[in-house]
């Protein structure tokens, strides 16, 4: 299991891994929430449940990250824990999180969407892998 940033102009992305496709996912929200807060300060108070589904599982990481951007956005809560189960195509997922507090979670970077450019989800040699890019 691991993750680290990669550089690309005007966004900016990531690379999980995990030999568990649920962590996988819940290790790419963790790294969403990384560049846009300091997650250590997030408290776990609420939560939210999310279930989506989709035809590929590039598309399922890509509408999962997008959900929980959009709460974000529209209900204005962060997060900083996740539990995700994966059947098929479809996602179940809770995040757990707070309303976000400038002096307390100190935001760094606002994330405008999640993009399709360069967005895989793969599994090779038994690792699970994910690369992802923001815009910003």
């Amino acid at each position: 299991m691991g993750r680290k940033l990669i550089e690309v102009e005007a966004d900016i992305g990531f690379e999980v891994w995990s030999e568990d496709l649920n962590n996988l996912f819940e290790e790419a929200a963790l790294s969403m929430y990384e560049i846009m807060v300091d997650i250590d300060k997030v408290e776990p108070k609420e939560e939210r449940y999310i279930k989506i589904e989709a035809e590929e599982m590039d598309l399922l990481m890509h509408d999962w990250l997008s959900e929980l951007l959009y709460i974000t956005d529209v209900k204005g809560i962060v997060f900083s824990k996740f539990n995700v189960i994966i059947n098929n195509f479809k996602l179940e997922g809770k995040a757990f999180g707070e309303p976000v507090n400038r002096k307390k979670h100190n935001p760094k970077t606002e994330i405008k969407a999640v993009t399709y450019h360069r967005l895989k989800v793969s599994k090779e040699n038994g690792i699970w892998r994910a690369t992802v890019i923001l815009d910003i």
